[in-house]
């Protein structure tokens, strides 16, 4: 039995056992079958064409009606600085998941 955890609630998962979204390599019945296993199935949607990631994602939601996610890439068009206002708060976040998840 997992331990309740933030990340569980969060995702609304079963267990804390999140699915690599591998490009190329996912399916959607894979990705349905760790979702409805209560792990968080990913597809690596990233090289799709649009139309294409749409049925994709509409077989995904035909297999299964438990969460699951898509990974995309969000390259970065130009350098983010976070503003002192913003490092505090992000270094309380990253400390709290850091110590919950021994990083």
């Amino acid at each position: 039995m997992w331990p309740k955890t933030e990340l569980i609630d969060l995702l609304k998962i079963a267990h804390p056992i999140i699915q690599a979204p591998m490009a190329g390599a996912s399916t959607p019945e894979l990705v349905a079958a760790v979702s409805n296993a209560g792990g968080l199935g990913s597809y690596g949607g990233a090289a799709t064409a649009p139309a294409k990631l749409r049925s994709i994602i509409r077989q995904i939601r035909e297999l299964t009606d438990k969460p699951f996610a898509v990974n995309l890439f969000a390259p970065a068009v130009e350098a983010y600085q976070l503003t002192p206002e913003q490092q505090t708060p992000m270094s309380e976040l990253l400390t709290k998941w850091h110590n919950e998840l021994d990083a």
